[in-house]
């Protein structure tokens, strides 16, 4: 507590001088703080609720809930005049402000954070050599359990656009479709991810939401944006269940457009935000596509694997320790590591060519398949080196993919 008093000091010299007992303000602060839940949290759902609350804050505007991209909820969150789609970690004081207007007699009040700090989420842990027990706990998203499946969950877990070339796809993404014979085969695959990563979204791509929820970001009127379902922060997971379009339907304009705004995020990580006088604001996204179906995707994914699990696993993992080794895995910083010796980039190379010579129609897919298999397979060690054992360990996984087709 005594740093936080002390940036509260120097924040109210800096506003207020010497003026205002700055005692009783770090004595009421103290009072909030003893409030928090056990689980460190404030949340902001009492100003989502429709009633006034007891204290006279009137409840979110709609304009407000006009942010929050998911549909069918009004969120348990508060907005910011920050960067779209962005993750930030912030200490400071809850409070309530006008929104930004230009009418500010009409402006509406709603919940304001006054910044006193911004945290650094830098993550240094260091990789614990516990990749089986995460393959084991993933391959448990699957019933029965799938331990490839559960291997290619983990490189999608930890994949993010590494570098954008110029007129080419990102490197470092991955999207994968997950081929099940009914929906109880992945009832558990959004649990077994929300257990280790932050954000998961899930996406049931029905014919009523892609004709009734924009995907896309937009703006009316040039001075506010309201928020579109791909509007998500870097890292999140996205769950699209292509099963729910059924027995399918007529698209209308609306619908295909969400549809290929979902292509263009998965293959370009890009997203479209549409404002007057303006076409073809794109803005960088990391959102790492999951598909859920019982046929081949629509959607441009990567890899298409058929769910077929028989693996007996009983994962005893401790869930810290596998959050902490798919955060740092899926980091930046480990992600620079990224190292391929000139040995097994000259055995890649031989196998592309003994490749060509086999079925020359199919070896430049292949080859690029593998690589970018290969270069998350490296980084799922502590290492980030792709030496010739994980290539060979590729090689083996991809075979095993194309095997189940």
């Amino acid at each position: 507590m005594s740093n936080l008093e002390d940036i509260i000091r120097t924040a109210h010299r800096e506003h207020e001088g010497d003026n205002g007992n700055v005692e009783d303000l770090i004595n009421e602060i103290k009072g909030q703080l003893a409030d928090i839940p056990s689980d460190g949290v404030l949340r902001a759902q009492a100003w989502t609720n429709k009633e006034v609350r007891e204290d006279g804050i009137n409840p979110l505007p709609d304009s407000v809930h006009a942010k929050y991209p998911l549909p069918g909820r009004k969120g348990d969150y508060i907005g910011a005049l920050i960067k779209p789609a962005s993750t930030h970690h912030f200490i400071g004081i809850l409070s309530t402000a006008p929104l930004p207007s230009n009418e500010p007699e009409s402006a509406e009040v709603v919940p304001t954070i006054h910044v006193m700090k911004i945290v650094d989420e830098a993550n240094d842990h260091a990789i614990e050599p516990d990749r089986n027990d995460l393959v084991d706990f993933l391959a448990g998203a699957f019933s029965p359990p799938d331990r490839t499946a559960g291997e290619l969950l983990l490189l999608l877990l930890i994949s993010s656009p590494a570098s954008r070339p110029v007129a080419m796809s990102p490197l470092g993404t991955l999207s994968i479709n997950f081929r099940r014979k009914d929906e109880t085969a992945t009832a558990n695959f959004a649990n077994v991810i929300g257990e280790v990563t932050p954000r998961v979204v899930n996406l049931p791509l029905s014919i009523d939401l892609l004709h009734s929820h924009p995907f896309l970001p937009s703006s009316t009127d040039s001075s506010s944006l309201d928020a579109g379902l791909l509007q998500l922060s870097e890292g999140t997971v996205l769950i699209v269940e292509e099963d729910a379009m059924g027995s399918g339907g007529k698209l209308e304009e609306k619908a295909v457009k969400n549809l290929k705004a979902l292509a263009e995020c998965m293959v370009e990580q890009r997203v479209r935000y549409e404002y007057p006088y303006m076409d073809g604001l794109k803005m960088d996204c990391a959102i790492r596509v999951s598909v859920l179906s019982q046929g081949k995707s629509l959607l441009p994914v990567d890899i298409d694997i058929p769910v077929n699990g028989n693996d007996n696993i009983t994962s005893q993992a401790a869930l810290p320790q596998l959050r902490a080794y798919l955060a740092t895995a899926s980091s930046a910083r480990h992600s620079a590591k990224l190292e391929i010796p000139d040995d097994v980039a000259e055995i890649i190379q031989d196998a592309f060519v003994q490749g060509r010579r086999e079925s020359a129609n199919s070896a430049e897919a292949t080859l690029k398949r593998r690589m970018k298999l290969a270069r998350l397979m490296a980084l799922s060690y502590p290492e980030g080196k792709l030496t010739k054992e994980v290539w060979e360990r590729t090689v083996k996984l991809d075979e095993t993919i194309e095997s189940r087709k």
